[in-house]
């Protein structure tokens, strides 16, 4: 008896499905990647049930759905980045023809689902997950917690706990994450007044977050910063001109933003690795750490992440990678149909 179940990504610009048939618990069948730019709950409606259309007949039998925002009670989600900030309820799922026990969830559960198919193939590290950093000695002696760390058009963060039965069985635990939108403090001198400028454009808030720097406006809002200290006005590059300006060292600013990006990154990062203690490793990824893998290499994440006084012994502990596999979501989604609905 074939079953069917089906992957969904929902993010603020692009939405992508992918499906699978399923038949005495072996995949025989998956199909390629259906991507959309979507920016209303219509339009992402259509494009589920059209896309499920073009591959099978079959009614999906389970679907993990993600989206790039916090979901309330695997629920309900509001999709801030769509004109309106829409809801989509499990009613909306069902009147979709998805399967009543669809499975809501953050897209960071998503690349953590992700993160453990690439464990479950052997794919720590290879081509798809380049080392960035590895401690000479890497103790075994603790859990194997993992932190996905997802820099981009937004400031993705997530959590994998292991957990060991008395039977020696290992059980790992998705913590989505929300961190990201606490206070950030000054990196440094410049960063203070770059602080400065930024909040004074910002209504109705009492600070700036992680996320007001980390994100495609972020970006945009440092390099403006950055022009402005420099005596320079803003030229109107894209968050998009302005990695790649920096990636290609043809934009000094433009570099020096990026740089500010990847440090933010990095402290955060260390936070959350000074409360998990992620011995399993911390996984970069999404698509800009794809695009910018070599620039992280030579930035000051690394630097950030290390960069504390009294514990950065422990945090040298911690093994790095870059995850270069662009549909790990997808991969996560189809992997928890499989193993955890």
């Amino acid at each position: 008896m074939k079953s069917l179940n089906v992957s969904i990504d929902v993010g603020g610009t692009h939405s992508r499905l992918q499906c699978e048939l399923v038949e005495n618990k072996k995949v025989i069948s998956t199909s390629g990647e259906y991507k959309k730019v979507i920016g209303n709950k219509t339009s992402l409606g259509k494009f589920v049930q059209t896309s499920i259309r073009d591959f099978t007949d079959l009614a999906p039998a389970k679907c993990i759905i993600g989206f790039a925002g916090p979901v309330i009670d695997r629920q309900e989600v509001a999709i801030t980045n769509w004109t309106n900030r829409p809801k989509i309820t499990q009613d909306d799922l069902i009147d979709w023809g998805l399967p009543e026990n669809t499975f809501m969830v953050n897209d960071m559960e998503l690349a953590s689902y992700g993160l453990l198919d690439m464990k479950e193939q052997k794919q720590i590290p290879s081509e798809f997950c380049k080392t960035l950093y590895m401690p000479e000695n890497l103790s075994d002696k603790y859990p194997e917690n993992m932190l996905v760390i997802a820099p981009g058009t937004g400031f993705g963060t997530g959590s994998i706990v292991e957990v060991k039965t008395k039977s020696g069985e290992k059980i790992y635990e998705i913590v989505s994450s929300e961190i990201q939108h606490i206070q950030i403090p000054p990196l440094d001198e410049t960063h203070e007044k770059m602080i400065q400028i930024i909040f004074g454009k910002k209504e109705n808030r009492n600070f700036l977050n992680f996320e007001d720097f980390v994100s495609g406006q972020g970006l945009e809002d440092t390099y403006n910063a950055l022009l402005r200290l420099n005596g320079k006005k803003p030229n109107g590059k894209s968050a998009a001109k302005i990695a790649q300006s920096a990636v290609e060292n043809s934009d000094e600013i433009a570099a020096k933003s990026l740089d500010y990006f990847y440090r933010i990154t990095g402290r955060l990062t260390q936070a959350m690795s000074l409360m998990l203690q992620p011995y399993g490793g911390v996984f970069l990824c999404g698509a800009s750490t794809e695009k910018n893998a070599d620039f992280i290499k030579e930035s000051g994440f690394l630097f950030e992440m290390h960069n504390c006084l009294v514990r950065k012994l422990l945090l040298e502990q911690y093994p790095v990678f870059i995850i270069t596999k662009s549909d790990i979501n997808l991969a996560g989604g189809l992997w928890a149909c499989r193993n955890i609905i």
